[in-house]
């Protein structure tokens, strides 16, 4: 093995034989030098208290794991306990080395390593007896409580750092407006002296009124403990013995004092942390370990050691699982403290299900959103649209109104005319002196009232004109079919006249209540009207026998139905449902729109329309309208009522 500085380390069996080949120049100087294969480092553990308290363990978890990954062909380590917390080691020592040097006889080791100074003593002497010169390595000391004399020379030395000022600044930090600070201990030697330690630098702050509790019973604190509240701060240092003996380890005690204390308690020891340990500037035992494992590393590779600090196993550390139950504010928290036990809340625990749902849920926000703008535009489209059809409509009723124009000016001249003619008759009956009195007051009565029956014919036709020409907003009320299909067909019938044409008009339906809008319903009618007089106009294609439109109401399966029949040229096969199309009409002049609005205007009232051929040529429109709601109400009666004229047959030639 390789010479290094200071301690020299037993040879192991690899090297004894190398050694001696060299020595009796069997291996030449010129000859390839021949590689000794690698032996497990053997480290000897002697631990000064129980293995089983978890800074014990976790040092010693920490120690194995680092060495074990450095060691070229792995490690062995002897392990042996002194307990001396519960044992005095100075009554044991003769028959404990005794069985120690029965234990490992004939059995060298590289490296001898103490944890604890209460394992000092014991190490030294049994390193001395059994493995003399071998490198010594005293792991977890507190360097105050160290005492040089014990210490062997050349022996390496790990230092912890109980950081006693960091814990109390971190009290002052959660817990501003505590004016009292208890320290809690046993009453061993080592709890003695760190209650000691604790309380005198708290003294020094002078923030708190000191209560020193030491070597009281377990179950004595735990009544007092319970008394306390925010305004106090527990300090606990360390347990190993009570009032009545050896207590079970320290961890096990602060987590019965813990669950009665009304007040947080904190502390030094990182082994204390999950035990019912608020907060503190605790030693980490796992970075102590490995800190001695890296002294280890570097004497059994014979390496110099690297300097070590004991600042570099003290961290901040907090138990956020108690700050709610204390009041506590995590935002006191110094940065870069370490917290454990946080609440358990659906982020903590399931934050990459959250992130994702989230998304999630994002996209499906986005995608409805999106929808809910489509859905908006597309109602406004649909507005638009209707108000263009609306636009479209009253259009088609200006162009029915301009093919009805001839008959229209016929049918307002003839009134005009007659009072005009009974205006001249009056004037000349007065200019006549030889006219008996009565003869001529009778005659003049007869006069005026064919002028005032002719004056109202005139206006009901321009009242009829105005009312299906006025721009008005489509409103569904209850309504009487009939009474606005009578002036729909007092409209048609000049027309009729004008071009030869039978009208006739049988509405026979009993009942002719529905909901819709009088002036669309209206130009259903004028539409179906006219493009049947146009089928019947239609030059050589127009029949030679009667010209005749017929339209009837009848009842049909609880619904109204209005049909339009005519004696025209008919609809070729294959067209019926094409005529309804938009710009699509069999007329030289036509638009091919008429026929279009009669179905939107028909299906807005929920209703449906067709053309079918008729028995004896020609076509028949169908139109079904459903009934009126039940108790539409008073308004629907009037207009009942006034539907329910006498069905009459309105025949002009």
């Amino acid at each position: 093995m390789m010479r290094r500085p200071g301690p020299v380390l037993a040879p192991s069996g690899a090297g004894l034989l190398a050694a001696g080949l060299l020595a009796a120049g069997l291996l030449g100087g010129d000859a390839p030098a021949m590689a000794a294969p690698a032996a497990p480092w053997r480290v000897a553990v002697l631990m000064g208290s129980d293995p089983g308290l978890p800074a014990m363990h976790e040092i010693d978890r920490s120690f194995r794991r680092t060495l074990q990954a450095a060691a070229p062909a792995g490690a062995t380590f002897f392990t042996d306990t002194l307990d001396t917390y519960r044992f005095d080691y100075g009554d044991l020592a003769p028959e404990f080395l005794a069985l120690q040097r029965k234990k490992y006889a004939g059995r060298p080791v590289d490296l001898v390593v103490g944890v604890g100074e209460r394992a000092i003593d014991a190490v030294r002497e049994q390193r001395d007896a059994l493995w003399p010169g071998v490198p010594l390595i005293l792991a977890g000391l507190d360097e105050p409580m160290v005492e040089r004399a014990r210490v062997p020379v050349g022996a390496l030395q790990s230092f912890w750092q109980l950081d006693i000022d960091g814990t109390l600044a971190l009290i002052e930090r959660l817990q501003p407006t505590a004016t009292r600070l208890v320290v809690l201990s046993g009453n061993a030697e080592g709890d003695l002296a760190l209650g000691a330690r604790v309380g005198a630098l708290a003294t020094t702050r002078g923030r708190w009124r000191i209560e020193p509790w030491a070597g009281l019973p377990i179950a004595a604190l735990r009544e007092r403990l319970a008394q306390l509240g925010p305004e106090t701060a527990v300090f606990f240092t360390h347990m190993s013995r009570d009032a009545n003996g050896p207590t079970p380890f320290p961890a096990e005690v602060l987590t019965q004092l813990a669950a009665a204390s009304g007040a947080p308690i904190y502390g030094l020891f990182g082994s204390f942390v999950g035990r019912g340990l608020v907060a503190g500037s605790v030693v980490d035992f796992e970075a102590a370990g490995r800190q001695a494992a890296t002294l280890a590393i570097a004497l059994l590779e014979g390496r110099p050691p690297p300097a070590v600090s004991p600042d570099a196993t003290t961290r901040c550390t907090a138990d956020l699982g108690l700050f709610a139950r204390h009041g506590l504010d995590t935002a006191a928290l110094p940065a870069g403290c370490t917290t454990v036990n946080a609440p358990r809340n659906l982020w903590t625990e399931y934050r990459a299900f959250v992130l994702v749902s989230s998304a999630v849920v994002a996209a499906q926000a986005l995608t409805i959103g999106g929808l809910l703008v489509q859905r908006r535009r597309r109602r406004q489209a649909e507005a638009e649209a209707g108000q263009r059809r609306l636009e479209l409509a009253r259009a088609m009723r200006f162009a029915a109104m301009g093919e009805l124009t001839a008959s229209i000016a016929h049918e307002i001249n003839q009134p005009l005319g007659a009072i005009l003619s009974n205006a001249d008759a009056a004037a000349m009956m007065l200019r006549s002196s030889g006219a008996p009195t009565d003869t001529l007051h009778q005659s003049l009565h007869e006069i005026l009232a064919d002028i005032r029956r002719d004056d109202l014919r005139a206006h009901e036709v321009i009242r009829r004109l105005r009312a299906l020409l006025e721009n008005h907003e489509v409103t569904h009320v209850p309504l009487g079919l009939h009474p606005a299909l009578h002036e729909a067909l007092g409209l048609l019938e000049p027309e009729a006249r004008r071009r030869g044409i039978v009208l006739e008009a049988v509405l026979e339906a009993a009942d002719d209540r529905i909901v819709g809008d009088p002036v669309q319903l209206q130009q259903v009618l004028l539409n179906l009207a006219i493009n049947a007089m146009d089928a019947m106009d239609a030059g050589d294609a127009a029949p030679a026998g009667p010209r005749r439109v017929s339209i009837a109401t009848a009842d049909r399966d609880g619904a109204l139905q209005l049909t339009v029949a005519d004696t025209g040229s008919g609809i070729p096969d294959g067209e019926h449902e094409s005529v309804f199309e938009s710009f699509f009409t069999t007329k030289p002049r036509g638009m091919g729109l008429g026929l279009g609005i009669v179905r939107a205007i028909v299906e807005s009232h929920g209703g449906d329309v067709t053309l079918e051929p008729r028995e004896g040529g020609g076509t028949l429109a169908r139109v079904r309208l459903p009934r009126a709601r039940p108790n539409a109400g008073a308004a629907h009666e009037d207009l009942r009522r006034d539907a329910l004229l006498p069905a009459a047959a309105l025949t002009t030639r």
